[in-house]
């Protein structure tokens, strides 16, 4: 599926003096790179429930959202060209998917830095980000769920509308990410400041994945983020699994019961210091 390419079969006809014009690909995918790399996401997702079945800990499964949306959309990816007529579907529907992964995980990443920063010190900042977490999550979900079709659409106000709530949700996401990274590093003390990787390495692929699709959206269509697969893969699929990767990796040793500083020679004073925050 082409930007140049005009097929009289298809809705929408790609024209370079259209401003808004409905989101378009001005390479085709290979197929059997998207199902290669869709490959990984099951078993990404089946690491991520052990992880949580090990911990005891349901609310790490939810994280299973994501490879599942991402390994829909790859399929999807994979299955665009095969016949002209599907070929906008299947890309807006891998679109949708796409961005709500991406949304699951950067919720996922409050979740985590609350669950962090609740592990280091009892702070209401741990509460503040489960509750920004869920909110986030749904507004945001909303918002693609409802702009991605609109984008889609053959009004260009329509399209306007579309591109403009998909923007938002992807700079809030952007805010979200930084949020979340912030507050777990200012938590964060120096001898728990090994683990706190579980937070710090995934907002930074977030960060890149989130304006990697904000570059799509808010940029014109004519850009390096709509013009390369290699492009693609490297700055939303990968640090996708990576983040996935990191957290069925360290949640245990991160959040697991013990002492957060992970040394056996300071569990003492760790729990010495515990008893004293909890006496003033």
């Amino acid at each position: 599926m082409t930007g140049t390419a005009i097929n009289n079969t298809l809705v929408y006809q790609y024209t370079l003096n259209n401003q808004y014009p409905p989101p378009m690909l001005e390479y085709d995918p290979e197929r059997w790179v998207a199902y290669l790399m869709s490959a990984l996401f099951p078993l990404l997702a089946a690491r991520v429930v052990m992880a949580g079945r090990e911990m005891q800990a349901p609310w790490l499964c939810v994280a299973v959202v994501a490879p599942v949306l991402l390994f829909i959309a790859l399929i999807l990816r994979g299955a665009m060209g095969r016949t002209d007529s599907d070929a906008f579907r299947m890309y807006e529907t891998q679109t949708v998917l796409h961005l709500c992964a991406g949304v699951v995980s950067v919720g996922m990443l409050l979740v985590f830095a609350a669950k962090w920063i609740e592990k280091i010190r009892k702070s209401v900042v741990a509460r503040f980000l489960t509750h920004a977490a869920a909110g986030y999550t749904v507004a945001a979900t909303v918002c693609v769920c409802v702009g991605v079709p609109l984008s889609f659409d053959m009004r260009e106000e329509q399209r306007i509308c579309g591109y403009r709530l998909v923007s938002a949700a992807l700079v809030v996401s952007l805010g979200m990410v930084l949020l979340g990274g912030t507050l777990a590093a200012y938590h964060t003390d120096r001898r728990s400041a090994s683990n706190v990787a579980i937070v710090a390495v995934p907002a930074v692929l977030l960060a890149c994945w989130m304006s990697f699709a904000l570059a799509r959206t808010s940029l014109p269509m004519h850009n390096a983020a709509n013009a390369s697969d290699a492009l693609f893969y490297c700055l939303s699929v990968l640090p996708a699994a990576g983040v996935l990767g990191v957290w069925a990796a360290m949640a245990e040793e991160a959040l697991g019961e013990g002492c957060a500083c992970q040394c056996q020679a300071s569990c003492a004073r760790c729990a010495f210091e515990g008893r004293l925050q909890q006496a003033m």
